[in-house]
């Protein structure tokens, strides 16, 4: 089965809203349905708890909107192209404020993501019936998306409240450091590394051990320990860069043999109500394809269309555009083949367009309800976090550089191996391509804060601060 169906049926009702405010007004159960006591008595229970927590990641909130829009327009790869919101433009303006509608949403949704994981974590005593080999690969799925959760948040806001248990603490949980959100997110994936099921044994759309190993090294590596992310990426095994380029972000290229965990989508699933999910079950489909370039609010920025190396085919792979006057690459047609961009219909202007993650490859006009998985880790990733995590360890130059060029000599991108020398110039070196190859992506904002010491973050948003009074 291609994708995680997420059956919530009476487990909405018994987890409740658990996020970080005011969480003495939250009702923790249902009188008219079971309790959380004897809900956990069969593998199909712990199954259902476990797949509610999937839901938060495909939220507007989350990995369906404000996750691309949030990461892209911050980290300056968009530029308001269409009638754009006013809370998008803030964030490609750098001024986000508490009452931004996707600052409220992102906040909400992935503490929301926590309360569903925490309520599978908090009452693993409760489980009967069920085989210890299958308690602990649950475990470790609610671990890995809670550590998943608050990485999102964490490198959004700094400062935030740490909730990993069921107890209500009158006017909300106060922050706790970095340091210490850190510390529980690598606890987290390191349980789900050690407990995940390996690659070809799990469920397609779930996490693997190497998932799990994968964002450990990544969350290491943004928190400045070079030596264990090094460790850590050195477990993600039993992967490899596929020959097509576009082929990962495509819904035929899903599950590929370089896809470590992806966020499911599915077009057939049909309209719902998309724009006011509440995790119980709506449309599990992206907005990115039509906002992207169905009704073309963002476009890429200039900088980044700049970035990239003159005969780079990942341009090509990763915009429209309607002539080869940019990187001597280019898409003009699409719809397989069947139409071709022109001046005055590839959007407002005649700038380049995003093509990665949209459809317009094999049909004549977009859809708002794309079903693209967004591919959340992959192994080009993991190489150049390899090659990131070698230099700053103290590692050999060569094998950086091995890492490095792995990605570049791709069959697809065949672009010339790198041969510089010195940590700067090797850093630059990988700078340069994790922006031309992790695109749009949500990756730039993380690479500015750890190359740049980019320190800008999101203020903590109006659906916290009137509800909790310990901040």
């Amino acid at each position: 089965m291609k994708k995680i169906k997420i059956f919530l049926t009476s487990i909405v009702a018994i987890i409740g809203i658990l996020i970080s405010c005011d969480e003495s007004e939250i009702d923790l159960t249902n009188p008219n349905q079971s309790s959380p006591e004897a809900f956990f008595k069969s593998s199909v229970q712990l199954e259902a708890a476990v797949t509610a927590a999937y839901t938060y990641l495909q939220e507007v909130g989350n990995y369906a909107r404000y996750q691309f829009y949030i990461n892209d327009n911050v980290a300056g790869e968009n530029y308001a192209a269409g009638n754009l919101e006013a809370d998008k433009v803030q964030m490609i303006n750098r001024d986000i404020d508490e009452a931004n509608n996707g600052n409220n949403q992102y906040w909400q949704h992935n503490y929301q993501g926590i309360g569903r994981c925490n309520f599978v974590i908090e009452n693993e005593a409760n489980f009967e019936n069920i085989s210890a080999t299958e308690i602990a690969s649950r475990l470790g799925e609610a671990r890995f998306l809670r550590g998943l959760f608050y990485f999102n948040l964490v490198t959004k806001y700094g400062e935030i409240p740490l909730v990993q248990d069921l107890e209500i603490v009158r006017g909300g949980r106060a922050k706790s450091s970095v340091a210490d959100v850190y510390g529980a997110i690598v606890a987290d994936l390191q349980f789900a590394a050690d407990n995940l099921p390996a690659k070809g044994s799990q469920e397609i759309g779930r996490p693997t051990s190497g998932a799990a190993w994968a964002l450990l090294g990544k969350v290491l590596l943004q928190n400045g320990d070079a030596v264990r992310a090094k460790s850590a990426l050195a477990n993600v095994t039993g992967y490899n860069l596929v020959d097509d380029y576009r082929n990962n972000f495509t819904v035929e290229g899903e599950h590929n043999d370089e896809s470590i965990f992806e966020v499911q989508f599915d077009e057939s699933t049909g309209d719902g109500d998309s724009w006011n999910q509440d995790g119980r079950g709506n449309s599990e489909t992206s907005f990115r394809a039509q906002e992207y370039s169905g009704w073309y609010n963002v476009k890429p920025s200039q900088a980044l269309l700049d970035e990239f190396e003159d005969g780079d085919t990942r341009y090509a792979d990763t915009f429209y555009s309607i002539d080869d006057s940019d990187n001597g690459t280019m898409t003009n047609t699409f719809n397989e083949g069947r139409n071709t961009f022109v001046s005055g219909g590839i959007g407002p202007d005649d700038n380049p367009a995003w093509r990665k993650y949209q459809n317009l490859d094999d049909r004549d006009t977009e859809t708002p309800n794309s079903g693209i998985n967004a591919r959340v880790l992959r192994y080009a990733d993991v190489l150049l976090m390899q090659a990131e995590a070698e230099i700053r360890s103290g590692g050999t130059e060569a094998d950086a550089l091995a890492f490095l060029n792995q990605v570049r000599a791709r069959t697809s991108v065949s672009m010339p191996a790198v041969n510089v020398s010195g940590e700067t110039a090797i850093l630059d070196a990988i700078k340069h391509e994790r922006w031309v190859e992790l695109a749009g992506e949500q990756s730039r904002w993380l690479d500015l804060q750890r190359f740049d010491n980019d320190s800008y973050l999101m203020p903590i948003p109006n659906i916290e601060l009137q509800g909790n009074t310990n901040l």
